[in-house]
C-alpha cells in the first residue's frame, strides 16, 4: 500500500491553523493557539491516471490545545487545473485553494476530543465526478486541501486544521490516457548523499576518532535518513532508464566520518570519552553505497559542505583545496569517480570563492537559478571567470524544498513540510512532463534530505512511471553538462549573503590556527626511523578548520564557535606533544658555572626543532646552544645541557619553555628550582677584581686628605 508519510514528522513541521471561522464565512483570527494537528499517513493514488477511480486519504486528527473539540468533520476540496508555471508556484507557495469540487463533510469518529486524544480521519471519494465525488476533467496539476472543521469549548464550529498539496493528473479517469508530449523534457536527477552537520570533533594522528555525538549511528542503520537515501535508491537499481538519470552528490566529509566510524570510535560525552556504538553499521551502510554508486554518476560536494566564500578568505584561500579536491578520496571510498571539474555548492559565491575554484581546476558549478543574474534557462558562462553554471529547475527544487511563509488561506500544513514537499515535487516533475518541449530538467532535492524511505520510495517510482510514459526521457548529467552554454551571467551575492556566511569571529579564529600550523609544519621533518610524512599530522586538523565554516552551521553562531573552538583544541593537543620535563626536586649546581641538565620530550612521529628559552633567570647566566632537532622519540626524553653561570650563592627559580624556531609555543613552560652553593669563577674574578679596585680607590682618597692636611 503506497504511504504518505506524514505521520512521521516532528509535530512543529506539521499543519496547525490558527485562523477560525464559522462555515460558509471568511476565516477570522479569534485565537494564536493551536487546536488540532493533521497527520496525513496515506494518500493513494499519488499521480492520478486514466484508470483511476477513487483517491483515498487517511490519517489521524490530534488535539493539541486545552480545550475539548466536538463536531469534528473532515472533506476535500479540489482547485481549477493550474495553467501557468506562477501558479504552479503561487500553490506551493501555500495560496488560498478556491475549490470547485468538493465532497461533503464527514463525521470523525470519535467526533469529540479532550486535549491529547486523537480521532481517525479516512476519506475515500470517487474521481469521476459523481455526487460527493471530485471532477478531474482532464491531465494536468491540481490544487488539493484537506480540510478539517470543529467546535471548540467556548466557540463556534470553523476550520481548525487543513493539509494544501498537489496532485498530478496524468490522464482523466475514465477517458483516453493523456498522449505523451512529441518532445520530452529531459530529466536528470540530482541524489544527494550528505550529513546535516559535521559530527567529528577531534581526530588523533593514528587514534581513534571522537565524534560529537552518536546520531549518525542511528542515520546510517534501517530506518535511518541516510539509510534511505541509500536503500530507496538500491531498490530501482536494476531499472536502467531511471538509474541512467540519477547522479550522486556525495559529501565528502560523511565518507571520513562512517570511514572512520566502521574502524571503531569514541563519542564525546561531558563526563569523558565512550565508545561509540555504530561500527558494524558504519561497514554495511558503505557496502550498500559502495554497490549503489558502482559504475554509475557521481559528483562531489564541498567537504562537509563548507561556505566557500568564507573559506577563500582565510589565510589567502589555502584551505580551498581541502574542501574542493576530494575526488581521490571520494574514489577511495567509495568506488566511484566523481565527474572532475564538476561542483554543486551551496549558495551563490563571491568574486574570490569564483576565482579558487578555477585555481582547484572546478570547470562547472551546479547552481540555482536564483543565485544567476541573465543568460538565460541554460547553462551560462560566469561572468568574469571561465566557469560556466549548470542551473537547476526551480521550479521542481521548490516543489522538493518548499517555499518559506505561511499560507495565505491559513493552511495549516506548512509548505515546506517534508512529506508535502514530495508529493509537489513530484507535481513539478509531472507539469514539467505534460509541458513538453524538450528542455532539461535538472533535479536537485534539499542538499540535507530528510524524508522517510517510503516517499523517497514513491517519488522514484513515480519518475520511472514518467519515464515509461515518455512524459520524461532519461538524461545522464555528462549529457546535461556538455550542452553548449547560451550566455553570461553575474553571481548574486547580496549582503543578505554576506550576513548569513560565516561568522567573522570563526574565520579569524581559523586564520590564526591555520598560520600556527603553517609556522609547525616549518619545523618538522620527516624522521630517518619513524618515517611519517609531517603533512600526515596536520591533514586532519585542516579538515577540521573546514568543517568550521560548514553551510549546517548558518543560522547558528554558537555551533559555528564550537566547532572552531574544537579545531583549537586538536591543534593544542599536537602542540602538547613536545614538552620539557620539570625536575622533581631542586637542581643543585656543583659549581658556579656547572651546566644546566634539561630533559625535552617529542611524542610526535616527526622530528621537530624547538628552540629553549629560560624566563625570569636573575642570578643565572647561560650560554647559547641554538635551537635543537628532537627526534621522533615516542615518549623517550632526550637531555640537553646548558651552559650556565651562578651569579649569586642561594635559592632561586627559572622557567623554562620551548617553541617553534617561528615562535609557536609547544607544550607548557616547566619551572625550574635552583640552588647553588658558591660562584662561578668569572663572577669570583670580577668581584675580586672590584675589591682591588674599590681598596686601591679607597687608599688613593686617604692618601689626598693625609697630604691635604699637612703644612706647607
Amino acid at each position: 500500500m503506497k504511504r504518505f508519510a506524514a505521520s512521521l514528522l516532528v509535530a512543529a513541521s506539521v499543519a496547525i491553523l490558527t485562523m477560525l471561522a464559522p462555515l460558509g464565512a471568511a476565516a477570522q483570527p479569534i485565537t494564536d493557539t493551536p487546536r488540532l494537528r493533521l497527520d496525513v499517513t496515506q494518500l493513494n493514488p499519488r499521480t492520478v491516471t486514466s484508470t483511476s477511480t477513487t483517491l483515498n486519504i487517511s490519517g489521524t486528527v490530534t488535539n493539541i490545545g486545552d480545550r475539548r473539540i466536538s463536531e469534528l468533520q473532515a472533506r476535500l476540496e479540489l482547485g481549477e487545473k493550474l495553467g501557468p508555471e506562477r501558479q504552479v508556484r503561487s500553490m506551493m507557495s501555500g495560496a488560498a485553494v478556491t475549490a470547485v469540487s468538493s465532497t461533503k463533510f464527514l463525521d470523525l469518529d470519535p467526533g469529540t476530543l479532550e486535549p491529547g486524544q486523537s480521532a481517525q480521519l479516512t476519506i475515500t471519494v470517487r474521481l469521476d465526478g459523481t455526487a460527493g465525488g471530485l471532477r478531474l476533467p482532464s491531465a494536468g496539476v491540481y490544487p488539493l486541501l484537506v480540510n478539517v472543521n470543529g467546535t471548540p469549548a467556548y466557540g463556534g464550529q470553523a476550520r481548525l486544521a487543513s493539509m494544501s498539496l498537489l496532485l498530478p493528473v496524468l490522464g482523466a479517469p475514465g477517458k483516453p490516457a493523456a498522449q505523451a508530449p512529441g518532445q520530452p523534457a529531459k530529466v536528470t536527477m540530482l541524489w544527494p548523499i550528505a550529513d546535516t552537520r559535521p559530527r567529528i570533533v577531534a581526530a588523533p594522528f593514528n587514534g581513534k576518532v571522537v565524534l560529537g555525538d552518536d546520531a549518525l549511528a542511528a542515520e546510517l542503520r534501517p530506518g535511518g535518513r541516510l539509510d534511505a537515501l541509500v536503500s530507496s535508491a538500491l531498490a530501482v537499481r536494476d531499472d536502467a532508464q531511471l538509474s541512467r538519470s540519477i547522479c550522486y552528490a556525495i559529501d565528502p566529509d560523511l565518507l571520513d566520518t562512517v570511514d572512520a566510524m566502521s574502524r571503531g570510535y569514541d563519542i564525546r560525552t561531558d563526563t569523558g570519552n565512550v565508545p561509540g556504538g555504530g561500527a558494524d553499521a558504519a561497514k554495511a551502510w558503505l557496502a550498500s553505497l559502495r554497490q549503489l554508486v558502482a559504475n554509475q554518476c557521481v559528483i562531489q560536494l564541498p567537504y562537509a559542505d563548507a561556505d566557500l566564500s568564507a573559506l577563500a578568505g582565510v589565510r589567502g584561500g589555502d584551505l580551498m583545496t581541502y574542501a574542493l579536491n576530494t575526488a581521490q578520496r571520494v574514489q577511495q571510498l567509495s568506488g566511484a569517480q566523481p565527474l572532475p571539474g564538476v561542483l554543486w555548492a551551496a549558495g551563490p559565491l563571491d568574486s574570490a570563492a569564483l576565482n579558487s575554484l578555477q585555481a582547484n581546476g572546478i570547470k562547472t558549478l551546479i547552481a540555482n537559478p536564483s543565485d544567476l543574474s541573465g543568460g538565460g534557462a541554460g547553462d551560462v558562462t560566469v561572468n568574469g571567470t571561465a566557469l560556466r553554471a549548470q542551473p537547476v529547475d526551480s521550479l521542481v527544487s521548490t516543489g522538493l524544498t518548499g517555499a518559506s511563509g505561511r499560507s495565505e488561506s491559513g493552511a495549516s500544513t506548512p509548505p515546506d513540510d517534508p512529506a508535502v514537499g514530495t508529493q509537489n515535487g513530484l507535481a513539478a516533475l509531472t507539469y514539467r512532463g505534460l509541458t513538453g518541449g524538450g528542455d532539461s530538467v535538472l533535479v536537485a532535492p534539499p542538499r540535507r534530505w530528510s524524508v522517510p524511505e517510503t516517499e523517497l520510495n514513491q517519488l522514484l517510482q513515480a519518475v520511472g512511471d514518467l519515464i515509461d510514459r515518455k512524459f520524461l526521457t532519461a538524461a545522464p548529467l555528462s549529457q546535461v553538462l556538455n550542452t553548449t552554454g547560451s550566455g553570461h551571467a553575474s553571481m548574486n551575492y547580496t549582503a543578505e549573503d554576506v550576513a548569513s556566511a560565516t561568522p567573522a569571529s570563526v574565520t579569524d579564529s581559523m586564520d590564526s590556527v591555520e598560520s600556527t600550523m603553517a609556522d609547525l609544519r616549518g619545523a618538522m621533518a620527516v624522521d630517518p626511523a619513524a618515517q611519517v610524512d609531517p603533512d600526515q599530522l596536520l591533514i586532519p586538523l585542516r579538515y577540521g578548520l573546514v568543517r568550521n565554516c560548514s553551510t549546517a552551521w548558518q543560522g547558528s553562531s554558537d555551533a559555528a564557535e564550537v566547532s572552531a573552538n574544537d579545531a583549537r583544541t586538536q591543534l593544542h593537543a599536537l602542540l602538547g606533544q613536545v614538552t620539557v620535563d620539570t625536575p622533581a626536586v631542586p637542581i643543585s649546581l656543583a659549581s658556579g658555572s656547572a651546566p644546566l641538565p634539561v630533559f625535552l620530550n617529542n611524542m610526535l612521529p616527526v622530528q621537530v626543532a624547538v628552540r629553549i628559552t629560560l624566563n625570569n633567570s636573575n642570578g643565572l647566566r647561560t650560554g647559547d646552544i641554538g635551537d635543537q632537532w628532537l627526534p621522533a622519540g615516542l615518549g623517550a626524553n632526550r637531555k640537553i645541557t646548558i651552559p650556565a653561570e651562578a651569579l649569586r650563592a642561594g635559592r632561586f627559580s627559572i622557567t623554562v619553555a620551548l617553541s617553534t624556531p617561528g615562535g609557536t609555543q609547544l607544550g607548557n613552560p616547566a619551572r625550574f628550582e635552583l640552588r647553588s652553593n658558591q660562584y662561578g669563577v668569572v663572577t669570583l674574578v670580577l668581584t675580586i677584581a672590584g675589591g682591588v679596585a674599590l681598596v686601591l680607590l679607597s687608599g688613593r682618597q686617604i692618601y689626598r686628605r693625609i697630604r691635604a692636611r699637612q703644612p706647607r
